[in-house]
Formats: structure tokens, sequence, C-alpha cells
């Protein structure tokens, strides 16, 4: 049996049957968050009930009251329920910087309940050896991170690009959707596992080592094995399935560049390329740096019209940062304003439209894209996760995403509000990308080290 949309205005996306497990649930189970407080509070709820497994995957757990308070709601329902398991996949060069770090927060909590967490701390290959000693803290991140968004609860998963962090539960600006499906789940579930395979057992002495060659081989067969194994479990599901209350289909999305796993950008492009004439693709990134691959595909083969969605300099998350990294901001102002300049002498400026975030106090750190179909007011499909659409996300860091595809109204609307909730603080920005002056030491380093942003 050939799986396929029965809606005509999601036909043109058949072939993502065909790269990713596709998870059919009704909208009912699709909760969209939309304020980085209400982000907080309900990993606080979700924490506090489980009954099952807490399973998080983030880049880092900060260190200030709002994630003291989270781990202390997680560490009473551990006490009071010895069944419940906990594990958490950090990344670890983000999760061990300074004293003060992710690690030792949650060695705290791993300590009153060691036979039920798990604290796994993924670092890249390329920082294997003489390279993890060499760079000093902070500048080691740049050559791969554990950059996945999985809050993972009983039966539902919370796919984002918010790390656990106290900037991210208050005014830095995010996405957030919530799905009940065990079977979902299951797989995320099953995804952080193999990752944690691979990473430093925080509590164990008898770490296996991998030599580089022998990490990406095994990786890659292991991710692969896991995307082929849910194809198939799902395919057979769906085919012997006469269930017709389902509106809503979610495909996970895989991106690992340094593991030759590509499922997050095969579908973003396939996505740009299939879009048909007179639709709307509004897409939104925290960090804007397009890949040249995605820039040709927006530029020479997609027919769809556009919007892009990035940080305003003064919403980016690196403004006032010490060092080189204060140029940051500059450094994708810089790649936006060259970005803009293939839009205008290519003549498609009435197509594309260039878009920044600016709000007072707050920062921007939204991805992922929007789709309306030729004459939709309303989206009928969303992609959301934790890539940025960015050098860094297809190449070093490892990334979830999901796609979802519905055609129920009123998850529509809900997405639409969403993407218009975002688009509230923003404004066209393709004049002041070309009047804005850059730093030419940041123009130097764009030049030399772009697949690193």
């Amino acid at each position: 049996m050939s799986l396929r949309f029965k809606s005509t205005e999601l036909q043109c996306f058949n072939w993502f049957y065909n790269i990713s497990p596709c998870f059919p649930v009704n909208s009912s189970k699709v909760n969209i968050i939309t304020d980085p407080g209400k982000f907080y509070d309900t990993l606080c709820e979700r924490f506090k009930n489980a009954n099952r497994r807490i399973s998080v995957a983030s880049l880092y757990i900060g260190t200030g009251d709002l994630e003291k308070k989270l781990l202390d709601i997680t560490r009473e329902n551990l006490m009071s329920n010895k069944t419940l398991k906990l594990d958490v996949l950090l990344d670890y060069q983000r999760g061990t910087r300074g004293e003060l770090n992710s690690r030792s927060m949650v060695q705290e909590l791993v300590k009153v309940a060691q036979d039920q967490c798990k604290l796994s701390l993924y670092q890249t290959p390329r920082l294997q050896g003489s390279w993890s000693k060499l760079l000093p803290a902070r500048y080691n991140e740049i050559l791969g991170l554990q950059h996945m968004k999985l809050y993972i609860t009983d039966d539902s998963v919370l796919l984002s690009g918010a790390n656990c962090s106290n900037d991210y539960f208050q005014k830095r600006q995010d996405r957030y959707i919530e799905i009940e499906d065990v079977d979902l789940a299951n797989f995320y579930q099953e995804l952080i596992d193999e990752v944690t395979k691979f990473s430093k057992q925080d509590c164990s002495k008898n770490e296996t080592q991998y030599s580089k060659e022998t990490l990406i081989k095994d990786v890659n067969k292991n991710i692969v094995s896991l995307i082929d194994k849910w194809k198939k479990k799902q395919t057979m599901k769906l085919s012997s399935a006469n269930d017709g209350t389902k509106d809503t289909w979610v495909f996970p999305l895989i991106q690992m560049g340094e593991f030759d796993i590509t499922q997050d950008e095969d579908a973003t492009c396939n996505i740009l390329s299939s879009a048909p004439k007179g639709s709307y693709l509004r897409l939104a990134t925290g960090y804007f740096n397009l890949t040249e691959n995605y820039a040709n595909t927006l530029l020479k083969i997609c027919k769809a019209n556009i919007s892009l969605l990035m940080a305003h300099p003064n919403a980016n998350g690196f403004l006032g940062a010490a060092g080189p990294a204060g140029g940051i901001p500059h450094a994708y102002s810089l790649i936006a304003q060259k970005f803009w300049e293939r839009v205008v002498d290519t003549n498609q400026a009435s197509r594309i439209l260039m878009l920044e975030y600016e709000r007072p106090e707050w920062t921007f750190h939204a991805k992922g894209l929007w789709y309306y179909p030729p004459g939709s007011s309303r989206p009928w499909a969303t992609v959301i996760g934790s890539a940025n659409l960015g050098e860094r996300s297809v190449k070093r860091d490892l990334e979830a995403q999901a796609a979802i595809f519905t055609i129920s109204p009123q998850l529509q609307e809900r997405l639409h509000k969403e993407c218009e909730m975002l688009h509230l603080h923003a404004a066209e920005c393709g004049a002041a990308l070309q009047s804005r002056q850059t730093p030419l030491w940041v123009q130097a380093t764009v030049s030399l080290f772009r697949t690193y942003f």
C-alpha cells in the first residue's frame, strides 16, 4: 500500500512518507505554547506529574533559581515515585563550562536518586584527542554541539529550540510544541538513547573508548537503523489501520552532519522545492546563516512566496558578549546583507521578504517554517525543532526536528496565531541591511569562519 496525503493541499509533500516514519495523531493532542514563561510552567507541571519517565535532551541546563526549582520539583517526584526514571543528555563542552555548571547541578539530583537517574554528556568527535585540550573553554564549542531540544514525559514529547535555562524561561522568544503520542515519544526516547550510547556517562568508570572513524561509522549505522525500523513499523501500522479520526501527521527529522545523517536538510530543501507557485512559506531563524544549498534552492528553484524572519542585532543573544563573541550579531547582519544583495540582483525582492524581530529587552531564538497552500490564509504544515537553517545546524551540531501536517482547521488556526505572534515585533529590513555598517574585523572573521556560525 502506497501511503499518501488525501488532501490536495498536501499532495505535493507525499514524498515525506519515503524519508521519515509517520506518526498520525489527533490535533487535540497537539499543544502549541507561545510564551517562554508558559514553557517553563509546562515543564514544571510535566516533571512534577510524570509517572514513568522524564527524558531531557538540551544543550545545557542553567544554574539560576528557575532551573534549581525545576530540579527540586523533579527530585521530589523521584523520591516519592521509585519507579520513575530520569535521563538527561547534554553537551559535554557547554555542560561543564565553569565551576558551577550543568553537570554539577544534575549531580546534586543524582546523589539522592542514583538508581533512577542517568546523566550523559555528548562530545563531538572533532574534539577528541589534543583538540579538547588545546582549545579554551567556550571556543571549543564552535566545533560541534549536542543541540537537540527534546523534553519527554511519559507519553508526550515537547519539541523546541529552547534550552533548559533561565533566559529561555523569561524573555527569549522561541517555539514550543508538545505532542501526546506514545509511539512518537518512544521514537525520540530511542534517539536520545542512541546518542547516549556514544556519550560520556557521568557516573561510569568503564566507558567504551571509540576512535573517531569508528564513532562516525557506528553512530551513522545506528541512527539509520533507528529511522528504518520506525519507518517499517509505522508503515505496517498505517497500512492496516482504518482509523479516520487522525487529522494530523508528524514526521521526525534528524540532522547530524558530522555523522552523514542529513534527513532534516534533505526535507527542508524538498519542501522549498515542492511548494507550488502561489503558496507561501514563512521561515524563521534565530541566527541567519543559510547554507549555499538552502540559498540556491530559495533563489533558483523555489516557486513559493517567501518571508524570512531573523533576529535584529539588538535581539541577538550574543549582544554585549565579551571578547570576539560580541561581534556575532554584526556577523549575522553581514551574512543577511549579502543574501539580500543576491535577492535584489536576481530581481526577486517582490517574492522574498526579509524581516527582523526587535522587542525591547527580548532576544529572538525562534526557528522553523510554516506552509500556506495557494489561496489559504492558514498554514497546513510547520517544521519545528532545534535547527537554525544554517551552516552549524547542517554540518556540525546534532539537531532534532519534526514536520507537522494537519487538515484540522482548529490546529491550522493555532499555528497561524503562533506565527502571527512572532511577527508582531517584526519589520521589513532590506534597506536597513544595505545601510548597516560592519566592523572590518567581523568582515574578515565571517569570510574565514562562516561554517562555525
